[in-house]
């Protein structure tokens, strides 16, 4: 690994020198451009990385950012994360992710983090148990969430317009006539959060339900929506709504499977709908109908929080619009 001091021996200047160009503090005391760009035009070319602890032991910014994922088997984090890259990429910031348990932060989970000295954190994930996170925000570290959840110590929170996204896709199956619809759903917060607007919005579109046809499996994310779909059937094989309204795209995949193991055809027999357009909705057949959440506005949101914290400034709650997208499957 190239170190400051291979590079002052390779140019023939001092390492004192190299530091100060490399850490962006050569131009105030006088030291040539010409100098500076030739120590860090040699920095890039041997592939200079600067040593975090000791920057830290100098007193200077780690210039590091950790993530607490809270379910690393959610594929609608994926594109969150893949987001946060490309932002922390652009700004010269590097990224340490942690996972947490049962949607439970224990304050174990969060030492690595502090082991790299992180300037902020940003938490992926709704509800659970975040008191964990005491621990950073003891620190006065700036902590934004991008979720569903009480303020508490975070610096900001922001989530997708759940009422607004359920009303869009009651519209929707209302404006392709059907009239009555089901709701499948997981265990998880932000499931059961749209679940109450679902209900909330019925009577003003128009649309009537059961609570034979609203089915909430215990099973695991990626199973609960192919258990709930084959529960529906098991109960009401001949007295099916004309649509169902998934708690989220992974659940709406699992019933398309129940679905079409016992012989029904999406949309003809039946139409389904998802929510959050993670990537593989518009690979599945039928492709998915579903709610877009607005990854890029919500990530650069909290991640503007935890890179450039206003000093003393309130704990900020921010919602924002989802997008209706129409594919095959409604």
């Amino acid at each position: 690994m190239t170190t400051q001091r291979d590079i002052a021996e390779k140019l023939g200047v001092s390492v004192a020198l190299v530091s100060r160009a490399l850490s962006g503090k050569a131009e105030a005391i006088g030291i040539a451009p010409a100098t500076v760009r030739r120590i860090r035009t040699e920095a890039e070319r041997t592939g200079y990385i600067p040593n975090a602890s000791a920057r830290l032991l100098r007193g200077g910014p780690s210039r590091t950012l950790g993530v607490v994922v809270f379910d690393f088997s959610d594929p609608f984090f994926g594109p969150f994360i893949d987001e946060l890259h490309r932002l922390a990429h652009a700004a010269g910031q590097s990224l340490v992710l942690v996972g947490v348990e049962n949607r439970r932060v224990e304050p174990r989970d969060l030492q690595p983090l502090l082991k790299h000295g992180v300037s902020g954190v940003i938490v992926l994930g709704s509800g659970g148990d975040a008191h964990g996170l005491d621990i950073i925000a003891a620190r006065r570290l700036p902590v934004a969430r991008i979720g569903h959840g009480p303020l508490g110590g975070m610096t900001l929170t922001t989530h997708v317009d759940e009422r607004a996204g359920v009303a869009l896709l009651l519209e929707h199956l209302v404006q392709t006539r059907r009239s009555t619809v089901g709701f499948l759903g997981g265990i998880h917060p932000a499931q059961e959060e749209r679940f109450e607007h679902f209900r909330a919005g019925l009577s003003a579109a128009g649309l009537t339900s059961k609570p034979a046809w609203q089915v909430f499996s215990t099973e695991a994310l990626m199973q609960a929506g192919y258990a709930a779909g084959r529960e529906l059937l098991a109960h009401c094989r001949r007295d099916l709504p004309a649509a169902l309204v998934a708690g989220s795209d992974v659940v709406a995949l699992g019933a398309l499977r129940a679905l079409k193991e016992d012989g029904l055809s999406v949309p003809r027999d039946i139409a389904v709908t998802g929510f959050d357009d993670i990537p593989v909705a518009h690979l599945v057949t039928p492709a998915l109908t579903t709610i877009r959440q607005p990854i890029a506005r919500l990530t650069k949101l909290a991640f503007e929080a935890v890179i450039h914290p206003a000093a003393a400034a309130p704990p900020t709650h921010t919602v924002c619009k989802p997008a209706l997208i129409v594919r095959e499957s409604a």
